[in-house]
Formats: C-alpha cells, structure tokens, sequence
C-alpha cells in the first residue's frame, strides 16, 4: 500500500471537491427567492476480496479507497428544486500490478413535484476514469430520468438512463446503451424497511464488441434497527450477463461467455442518511457460475466504509 502517495491524493480531493462548497453560503440562505444549501460528503473505505480488478467493478477488489464530494441544493418554490455536484475518489488497489485510479466529475440535477404523490428528477452527469463492467477505467456521460410515486408508506421508483462511454485505450474505442430500473420500497418505521430492486442494462459497441454486454440485476434488501441511529441490513442479490463478442475460455462448446451470480449479504450501519457521521461493515459471498473457467468460482468480499455528510 503506497499511503505516502494515498494520503497526498486525499487531501488534494478534499481541498478540490470543497472549492464549491466553500464559495456558498454556511448554511441554507434566501438568494433573491431561491434558498441555496450547500452540501458536502468524505468518504474512506477498506475492502478485501477474493475478486481480482478485472472481475468487479465499482471498488470491489481489495484496496482502500477515499471519496469527496460537495454539492449546492438549490430551492426553486414550493414543488421545484435542483442541484449541481462535484465529486471526486482516489482508489489504491491492494494488488501491485494494477496501477491506482483518480475519479472525478460532476452532476447536474432538476427536481419537479407533479402532485402530491408523483415527482419526476432529471440528471445529466460526466464522470472520469471509473470502473466497469467490461472496462478498468472508462469515462462516461449519462442522461437519465426517474419517476416517484410515493404515498403513506409505500414508495415506487422507475428510472432509465442513457449512457455514452469512451475506454482509455491507445485506439479510444467508445460503447453506449440504456439502463432501465425500478425499486419498491415499504416502510414499516424508522430505518426500517422492505427494499425490492431490478434493472436491466446493454451496452453496445461498434468499435470494440468485445465490450458489448447485457445484464439483468435483482436484489432485495431489509433493513432492521437493533439501536439508535444502528441498523442491521441482510440483503441477496442475483446477477446475470452475457457477452456480445467474448468466447468463454475453457469452453469446450467454443460459446460465447455467460456468468452469473447470486450474492447473500450482511451489514451493519450506524448513523444517518442525511448529516453528521456514518459508518458500515458489510460482508458479501458470491455465488458465481460462468463458462468462462477463468471466472466459475465463488468469491467472499468484505468492506469497511466511514464518512462525515455536512
């Protein structure tokens, strides 16, 4: 673990992600009608894993990683909002022939209440130098739409976004394709509820089919308050993807590469979602089947994540 170098690159994240932050007013101010609150996250995460880099995404292989982020909430009236986000994270994996990564990037977002049950949020983002699916490091731009319904203690979502990725490779080969999602969410009482997840995504591409792919995602998760402000969070989820243009190695029928996976999971989380201090422990096992031999076997991950919201 090179921590001389992790530590320079967190500070230099905190210093620039708070740029925003520091140029708004302290706390929550009326702006010629429009109320302006500034917001801000760090983040500090450990995982150890038994998957490679190539074999997640996101940060699921072992490293530690650091992530800031602040953002201006802006209050437009009574039933219209937005926001505008910075963010960046320095990733430093734990294997040393994988090189550590800096991300960083931005969102803008629009927020509009149709009634009293219904809302509708739009959001154009960029992100630079992330982790996929079929890519370690990848830029991308999305524009996306989700739709609420909520009433009582039910909540309904559905979101669908569109996704433009460039691959940094010598030849910059691109992909591009929908998301589609929906979540149900039932509230029994503070911090706890009852959480169904499902997508489905695709990415297409001309100019490396290799990294075409489509995948379907289920999860359920539950969420239980054992103290205050502490919850116990079991969850499973089930993956399953498939290739455009990759042959599974070891496959005896030469087809082209399938996994899937079914990932029971347990966490504990302490704090609140929306100011002060936070803390999780989580633990997941991957029940993973390909006809890739390179890829057919089960994979335990574990994380540690602590952060200040402000």
């Amino acid at each position: 673990m090179r921590w001389p170098r992790f530590i320079a690159r967190c500070v230099q994240l905190v210093l620039g992600t708070a740029v925003m932050a520091a140029c708004a007013p302290a706390s929550a101010k009326e702006e010629g009608g429009i109320k302006v609150d500034p917001t801000g996250q760090i983040e500090f995460r450990l995982v150890e894993s038994d998957l490679a880099v190539d074999q997640g995404e996101g940060f699921d292989s072992s490293g530690v990683a650091f992530r800031a982020e602040a953002g201006l909430d802006f209050d437009l009236g009574k039933t219209t909002g937005a926001r505008v986000e910075v963010e960046g994270g320095y990733y430093d994996y734990s294997d040393p022939i994988h090189q550590d990564r800096t991300s960083y990037g931005g969102a803008i977002e629009l927020r509009q209440e149709l009634s009293e049950a219904f809302e509708i949020r739009l959001r154009f983002r960029r992100i630079e130098n992330i982790a996929l699916l079929e890519s370690t490091r990848a830029d991308q731009t999305s524009v996306g739409v989700r739709l609420q319904w909520e009433h009582g203690n039910d909540r309904l979502r559905a979101f669908a976004d569109y996704r433009w990725r460039e691959y940094d490779l010598s030849d910059k080969p691109k992909g591009k394709g929908w998301r589609f999602a929906g979540q149900y969410n039932r509230r029994f009482g503070s911090y706890h509820w009852l959480r169904f997840d499902l997508a489905y995504e695709e990415i297409d591409s001309d100019t490396s089919p290799a990294r075409a792919y489509d995948r379907t995602t289920a999860k359920v998760e539950y969420s239980h308050p054992i103290a205050k402000r502490l919850r116990l969070k079991p969850s499973v989820e089930y993956r399953s993807w498939s290739y455009d243009a990759r042959i599974a190695r070891g496959d005896p029928q030469g087809e082209l590469r399938q996994d899937s996976y079914v990932g029971p999971a347990l966490e504990l989380s302490y704090g609140s979602d929306t100011r002060g201090f936070y803390a999780e422990a989580n633990a997941q096992y991957r029940l993973r089947t390909s006809n890739d031999v390179r890829y057919d076997h089960d994979a335990f991950r574990v994380g540690v994540t602590a952060g200040f919201r402000f």
